[in-house]
């Protein structure tokens, strides 16, 4: 007799196999209907991947077909939605060559994600809409916002309303600020000059169809009918770009496009007449990037230093790290004097001065500079390639004594007692020339109308005397004197334009609710001694720093309610004149006190409205 444990048990294998067997089947025979369907074109469309290295997954995760298939593919997208599906919502991504659902590939990037077709065992990566746009249209799409970044804007602002805008702030110089106004226009209409042959470019991305927020790209290497990504990437970049005439139909066509140069200009003038301040004011007006560099940290490559790549950098660095924006922008050099080469034979290799120049050159006629990346070292390897054509240079420098060589090539007697034959070459001996006449005891005024005559006839050879290269000033073409600034115009200074000396201590003193007077005497009085001290319009500030120390030390906290500066104060001849409130009881006194301390922010803020 057979235990009635053992004939149970075999009851269950004999299921057991039964049951896994049916499934087996069951299962080879919905693999079979499936790979049957896949044939069947009006229930799935089958896109080949050598034609399109892109296939387009709709927001729903079918394929765009038509008929029962496509309500047969978003049936089973709803039911196969919660399991493995990686986009928006649950939403199931299709397989370009079967129109299977494709399942997710657990990996580490972040930035791709792989995805797998049980069917035909393809794999594809799943592209997010910033990624499919940078590699996909990436020449396209440059061109595009280039041109919506031209025309797009207003229109540039005249000649005219840009040297109004500079007069605000800065006095006299006018001659400088038509060059500059002119410049700055120019340089507005060459970029929208220069342009124009991507806007056909604009019109075929406007017809292209719009780019799904993912695309599934096939890997290469996977399928035996896949091509390489890459090649078919760059395929598909060099069909959407316009042709470019080359060879022999350049030389057949007849119609020829003017394409616009720049005019790259150098200010040259003695210090603090304006050549800084009129680019930092420039820069507040522009709609384009503008970089103000010093040209004394720049050093050759391959030494201590800043390279010469770092002007680059900063003009990047303005635009927010777009290169389209940077391309167009405007590089101020300041202190270009500085990077003149000293002769002598101790230096075999001018590091700091010529060797400067010489990196420059192709910088200032239009090159493709390599630029560190953000945040990345330029030894890492990690660049951006910026085209310089189309950015304009402006230099400026102060050139000590390039008066002297001036008048030595003119065979004029200067000012002093000079001996033109002993002078030597170079800008430490233009320098020492200029310092030695100067130290004389001659007129001021004289004097400087003498440098001013002198620097109206500035050529190229007068600076390739002082120690530029030809090669470098040649790129330079448009030479801007700036004239010294006499009495008359350091007494505008102090009072006319904004942000101007006398208001800013005003306003200081107005914070302890004290008024400061200067009359028309003291600031005669003021731009005479600043005249005298050969500094331009920064030595106005210093001397107004020593006039004003003893009123800024007694007035805090005081009963002091105006200060009265005059002609005698100013020459050293009497004390500031206090004007000071009626007196009160102690206990006000302390009261008042107390207030003022816990006001004083509010004033601060008064003081500034």
């Amino acid at each position: 007799m057979s235990c009635p444990c053992t004939s149970a048990a075999r009851l269950f294998l004999n299921t057991a196999h039964r049951g896994l067997s049916c499934s087996r089947i069951q299962l080879y025979s919905l693999s079979r209907q499936g790979s049957r369907e896949t044939h069947l074109p009006p229930r799935v469309r089958v896109r080949s991947f050598s034609e399109t290295a892109v296939c387009y997954a709709s927001k729903d995760g079918t394929t765009k077909d038509s008929g029962d298939g496509g309500k047969k593919n978003i049936s089973e997208g709803k039911r196969l939605s919660g399991s493995g599906g990686s986009g928006k919502g649950g939403s199931q991504l299709r397989c370009p060559k079967c129109g299977d659902p494709c399942t997710h590939v657990e990996t580490f990037v972040s930035s791709t994600r792989f995805v797998k077709c049980e069917k035909c065992h393809h794999f594809f990566v799943v592209l997010s809409e910033t990624d499919s746009k940078k590699g996909l249209n990436k020449e396209p799409e440059s061109a595009a916002e280039a041109v919506k970044l031209a025309f797009a804007q207003k229109p540039p602002p005249p000649p005219k309303k840009i040297y109004a805008y500079l007069d605000k702030y800065v006095v006299g110089q006018s001659y400088a600020k038509k060059v500059l106004a002119v410049a700055v226009y120019n340089h507005y209409k060459r970029i929208y000059n220069n342009i124009p042959a991507g806007s056909r470019q604009q019109v075929e991305v406007e017809k292209q169809p719009s780019l799904t927020p993912r695309e599934l790209l096939q890997i290469a290497g996977i399928s035996p009918h896949g091509n390489a990504l890459g090649a078919s990437m760059q395929q598909q970049a060099s069909q959407q770009a316009p042709q470019e005439r080359r060879g022999g139909e350049v030389l057949d066509s007849t119609h020829t496009d003017i394409k616009l140069e720049k005019s790259n200009i150098i200010l040259l003038g003695p210090t603090g007449s304006g050549k800084t301040l009129l680019a930092q004011t420039l820069a507040r007006c522009l709609d384009v990037p503008f970089a103000i560099c010093d040209c004394t940290t720049l050093t050759q490559a391959g030494y201590v230093g800043e390279d010469i790549e770092s002007v680059i950098a900063k003009l990047l660095q303005d635009a927010n790290y777009s290169v389209d924006k940077a391309q167009q922008g405007i590089v101020f050099l300041d202190e270009v004097d500085k990077i003149g080469s000293v002769p002598g034979i101790h230096q075999l290799r001018d590091v700091g001065g010529e060797g400067v120049q010489q990196g420059l050159l192709k910088l200032l006629e239009g090159t493709i500079v390599n630029v560190p990346e953000k945040n990345s070292r330029k030894l890492r390897g990690e660049t951006v390639q910026v085209d310089t054509t189309n950015i304009l240079f402006v230099a400026s420098g102060a050139f000590n004594g390039l008066d002297r060589i001036i008048s030595r090539r003119k065979n004029e007697k200067y000012l002093g007692f000079g001996t033109p034959s002993n002078l030597g070459k170079g800008r430490r001996a233009a320098a020492a020339a200029d310092l030695a006449n100067s130290s004389g005891e001659t007129d001021t005024v004289a004097e400087i109308e003498e440098k001013d005559r002198l620097l109206k006839h500035v050529e190229a050879r007068d600076l390739i005397e002082f120690g530029m290269i030809p090669e470098f000033v040649g790129r330079l073409p448009v030479v801007v004197p700036l004239h010294s600034l006499d009495e008359e115009t350091l007494v505008r200074i102090l009072t006319e334009p904004r942000n101007a000396v006398v208001p800013q201590y005003q306003a200081l003193f107005s914070m302890d609710k004290c008024e400061l007077n200067v009359n028309q005497d003291a600031l005669r009085a003021i731009a005479r001694m600043a005249l005298e001290r050969k500094t331009g319009a920064r030595g106005l500030r210093s001397i107004m720093e020593k006039l004003l120390l003893e009123p800024m030390f007694e007035v805090p906290h005081s009963d002091i309610m105006a200060v009265e500066l005059d002609k005698d104060v100013v020459q050293g001849k009497s004390q500031p004149r206090y004007i000071r409130a009626p007196a009160k009881e102690t206990a006000e006194e302390e009261y008042d006190s107390g207030i003022e301390e816990e006001n004083w922010p509010r004033q601060a803020d008064a003081a500034n409205n």
